[in-house]
């Protein structure tokens, strides 16, 4: 399902979506799970990369760039000495970045197949992970 994109009216996604293609992040998705009962979190946004050191980059990245327009730090992370998944929680907006394999893997978005995901305009239509 594909809504207009929510990082435009809660900055705490726009904020993470520009730390992420600052780092050349690819497949952005944005999961806004607002409307689902059991959900841990509003919106999750993940995010793929070629390497461990971008993997790393695009984490440092989404907090400095949080940290700078919304003041806010992160709530928890995981995954940063293993750089094949990392997650940033921000409590509810719990970002997910992988490694492609591990990201196909997982697959959050299908798992969470009834959010509504939007793709950053700055993808191309044919980017769309699943």
């Amino acid at each position: 399902m594909t809504t207009p994109d929510p990082s435009s009216d809660h900055p705490l996604v726009h904020a993470v979506v520009e730390g992420l293609e600052d780092k050349k992040g690819q497949k952005i998705c944005i999961m806004d799970l607002r409307h689902l009962r059991d959900r841990m979190a509003d919106y999750f946004v993940i995010a793929q990369a070629e390497s461990g050191t971008q993997l790393r980059a695009m984490a440092e990245s989404v907090q400095e760039t949080v940290k700078a327009q919304t003041g806010l730090r992160v709530w928890g992370s995981e995954g940063q000495n293993h750089g094949r998944w990392i997650l940033l929680d921000y409590a509810d907006v719990v970002v997910h970045l992988f490694l492609p394999e591990i990201r196909e893997f997982y697959n959050l978005e299908k798992l969470w197949n009834d959010a509504r995901m939007t793709y950053p305009q700055s993808l191309p239509a044919d980017s769309n992970p699943q």
